[in-house]
């Protein structure tokens, strides 16, 4: 087999290979033998059809698949041969035999010569908190209002009180809605976004009617109201005050924990370490692959990967839409694909250059991370193990995280103190 490369791009390849030609002929040959043997024609018995027979009948056919097979694999020899990082094959074809050769062309598209990845000089700043009692009992509260109750007072509206009503409005003498009354349900206190409801609303009593003119937010859930001036008939339903829950071992359970309070708070604390690892680690990866990609975001990229990451993306940006969104396009996810692609080489060359392979127990102590968060942890920690993508998912997390901290022993990293909050909120 002989080869050649050129050059006709910065990531473009043109290969040229050379088989002697009695190469096809001899497994087009065998492929026709093989059909003899197996072929049924009418007039002939098994396996006694005329070579000539088969030959006339099938031999292009067989050829041309020859000639497919022989291409495909002569050309991945070539590419091990010449040591070539492929990203895709955009063409190939034959060219007709000269001199007893067999001749094909296949154009590449070749992954880019990777630099050495220094990190030194990479300034990232890493979060530095504790989960406070404080945190906790906010954690609580927030509890306890998912378990708030409602109950009809009979009295004026005030300030923390629900108040149900239902109204008509009229806009440019049209009525809204065409039939029926729109219903709502605010909580006075929480309507910053519509004041003017808010004073509307408070000091009625359930029964009470009003007539007003009403200018609505530009925000506002119906579009028929959004931002304009109407007329409106409005009536109080109901006027209810809220419940908390105390917080007591009835309470507990109805989040599960029969152990008591002390149990759900442990849980509680347990839950906000654990969100707070996430938030802080996902923070730093952010900072690592934001300076990554600006020392060395003018790598090229091939055109055939970086349309291939955007059709990936199509895809499951569709499944997470339940088939949804045929309007999409690949051009849409360009940029991110080509953000995902570049980051990968970056990771998968300075793991490469670092020798960093997959730890397995850091393999094991992420499954067990989120098995924990599951109600039956072995159950999913099997489930896991069970299925091979899953694990090449978890390895392949387990490996950036391995890249990750590698960079950032590496790198100029400063710690910065801060809350349980202030690190969330930055989210």
């Amino acid at each position: 087999m002989q080869v050649s490369v050129e050059n006709t791009g910065d990531l473009e390849r043109r290969m040229t290979v050379q088989v002697p030609a009695d190469e096809i002929d001899s497994q087009v040959a065998g492929r026709l033998n093989e059909l003899r043997r197996e072929v049924r024609l009418k007039g002939f018995r098994p396996g006694k059809v005329p070579l000539n027979v088969i030959r006339q009948r099938y031999g292009k056919q067989v050829r041309d698949e020859v000639m497919q097979q022989l291409m495909q694999s002569r050309l991945q020899d070539a590419i091990g041969e010449q040591k070539l990082r492929v990203a895709g094959v955009t063409r190939l074809e034959p060219r007709p035999e000269a001199d007893g050769q067999f001749e094909f062309v296949a154009d590449l598209e070749v992954f880019p010569e990777m630099p050495e990845i220094k990190v030194d000089d990479l300034a990232i700043e890493r979060p530095e908190a504790e989960v406070q009692d404080s945190d906790v009992d906010d954690m609580i509260e927030t509890l306890r209002e998912q378990k708030r109750i409602w109950n009809a007072v009979e009295r004026a509206s005030k300030v923390g009180d629900r108040v149900k009503a239902a109204y008509v409005a009229e806009v440019d003498g049209e009525r809204v809605p065409n039939t029926g009354r729109h219903e709502i349900a605010p909580v006075l206190g929480k309507l910053e976004s519509f004041p003017e409801l808010e004073g509307v609303l408070t000091g009625l009593s359930a029964g009470d009617k009003k007539s007003l003119e009403m200018s609505f937010p530009e925000s506002y859930r119906h579009q028929a109201l959004a931002g304009k001036k109407a007329q409106v008939e409005l009536e109080i339903q109901a006027v209810e005050e809220s419940e908390l829950p105390e917080v007591d071992d009835a309470f507990a359970k109805e989040f599960g924990v029969e152990e008591g309070v002390d149990k759900l708070r442990a849980d509680v604390r347990r839950n906000l370490e654990r969100e707070l690892r996430q938030t802080v680690s996902n923070r730093l990866k952010q900072a690592v692959t934001d300076g990554l990609l600006e020392h060395f975001g003018d790598i090229k990229l091939p055109d055939s990967s970086i349309q291939q990451e955007a059709r990936q993306m199509l895809m499951q940006m569709q499944q997470q839409m339940g088939g949804q969104g045929g309007q999409l396009s690949p051009d849409m996810f360009r940029e991110p694909a080509e953000r995902r692609l570049r980051l990968g080489l970056l990771f998968g060359e300075f793991a490469r250059q670092n020798e960093i392979s997959i730890d397995p127990e850091r393999v094991d102590a992420k499954l067990a991370e989120i098995a924990d968060t599951y109600e039956n942890p072995a159950q999913i920690m099997e489930i896991y193990r069970s299925d091979e993508r899953l694990m090449d998912q978890l390895e392949n997390l387990a490996l950036e995280e391995q890249v990750v901290d590698t960079i950032l022993d590496k790198a100029k990293v400063t710690a910065k103190s801060m809350s349980f909050k202030e690190v969330m909120e930055q989210e």
